[in-house]
């Protein structure tokens, strides 16, 4: 068996797919802020959801900062849609249960 040569840095993210002269000419490997620009993250103490500073701030465990108002609106028009969604796919049971009896008569 021939010995394999490894490539030095071989498999980390942008050396296992670019050649060098491609990884010099990527725009965003060589500049900071082409990947983590003023856009990128909230000012310190800004809701999440609302992207205006937080008023009666709430922090998550995870450390992200939220208006307590916008954060209780979000979670319950998620509790709302999650709700609507688990009696379709109930519903959805139901008629897949009752096909499959259906089914399993005519045979």
């Amino acid at each position: 068996a021939m010995p394999q040569r490894h490539a030095k840095n071989n498999g980390s993210s942008t050396y296992g797919v670019f050649s060098y002269h491609e990884r010099r000419q990527c725009e965003f490997v060589n500049k900071q802020e082409a990947r983590l620009g003023v856009d990128a993250q909230l000012p310190f103490g800004y809701c999440g959801l609302s992207l205006q500073p937080a008023v009666d701030p709430v922090v998550t465990p995870s450390g992200r900062i939220y208006s307590r108002e916008c954060l209780l609106e979000h979670m319950a028009s998620k509790a709302a849609d999650l709700k609507r969604r688990r009696e379709a796919w109930e519903a959805e049971e139901r008629r897949a249960e009752r096909d499959a009896a259906r089914d399993a008569k005519r045979h």
